[in-house]
């Protein structure tokens, strides 16, 4: 059996900053590289995205967006190129499958309007063929939401989301038009980063309210878009099955090593914030080969 000491002896060796594991709406430990780490706001990269995703389901549960097969181009006429452009829908931007060309975030943040960067690149495959990695897609989502609600990404979040879950200290960056980076705006403290996880597992309901639709947490976390073995793609929400490990987990994940983790059969939540220059992915294997042995082995013995 695995145990959490074990665990917290591996992360000291890494450049782990901050580990908080839930179970049961309890947190069963935390790890925080030094004390500034508790109470700084991590830069979590794509983790936004994961958020972005909750925010465009309550956008659809309140009726800003029609539905998730709603085409784009109801929102951007002026980018009505040829007939692949007008069939890319909210559904393809969210899965990463819209068929839109990305050279990459390289290329996309000098560009001084970057929706128009995205909407005019070439289109490379048939909308839903192919899943193409990228923040431009997931940005397209942020100017999208402002663009039906009448509100700011970071507004509409603070008043639906962030507020409701006392989710207070975050900043989120804009492009050079205002609009919230979409794919990696955010930055965030490892407790609020939990809340987030928690509201997941437990179907969308944070104390007495439900701030997501049950519904739209099975949709968005349930693999649309198989990426490699055992890994998938949803709406901006990562799963992957590991060998022998009947539950998927379901993951938020950034460059450098941010992690949102849920096993929600396990009622497990577990939040890494990482400076991982290397490989990181390497929070996954300290939670495959640590964690959940200690879970699966209190199964058990409970």
């Amino acid at each position: 059996m695995k145990s959490l000491t074990e665990f917290e002896k591996a992360i000291k060796k890494d450049k782990i900053d901050s580990v908080l594991v839930q179970r049961n709406s309890t947190v069963i430990f935390e790890y925080f590289r030094n004390n500034k780490m508790k109470e700084k706001q991590h830069k979590i990269y794509s983790v936004t995205k994961s958020i972005l995703s909750a925010l465009i389901g309550i956008a659809i549960d309140k009726g800003y967006i029609e539905n998730v097969n709603t085409p784009i181009i109801n929102y951007f006429p002026e980018f009505n190129k040829d007939k692949e452009d007008q069939r890319i829908t909210i559904k393809h931007l969210l899965t990463m499958t819209s068929g839109l060309h990305y050279p990459g975030n390289s290329s996309m943040i000098p560009s001084k309007n970057w929706v128009n960067f995205v909407l005019n690149q070439d289109v490379d495959h048939p909308p839903g063929k192919e899943m193409v990695y990228s923040c431009g897609s997931s940005h397209l989502l942020s100017a999208i939401l402002q663009k039906t609600t009448g509100l700011d990404t970071e507004k509409f979040a603070k008043k639906h989301l962030f507020t409701p879950l006392g989710i207070t200290d975050y900043k989120w960056n804009r492009d050079a038009q205002d609009i919230a980076i979409g794919g990696f705006g955010l930055t965030m403290k490892t407790v609020d980063m939990l809340k987030i996880g928690t509201l997941y597992v437990n179907k969308g309901r944070w104390k007495s309210k439900q701030i997501l639709p049950l519904q739209w947490i099975e949709e968005s976390t349930s693999p649309k878009v198989k990426v490699g073995d055992g890994t998938s793609y949803a709406y901006h929400w990562w799963n992957k099955q590991f060998d022998n490990q009947k539950d998927r987990i379901v993951l938020a994940k950034g460059y450098e090593g941010q992690y949102i983790m849920l096993v929600p059969n396990y009622q497990l939540v577990v939040v890494m914030t990482s400076s991982i220059k290397d490989d990181s992915s390497r929070p996954i294997y300290y939670f495959k080969d640590y964690l959940l042995p200690y879970v699966d082995s209190s199964l058990v013995s409970s």
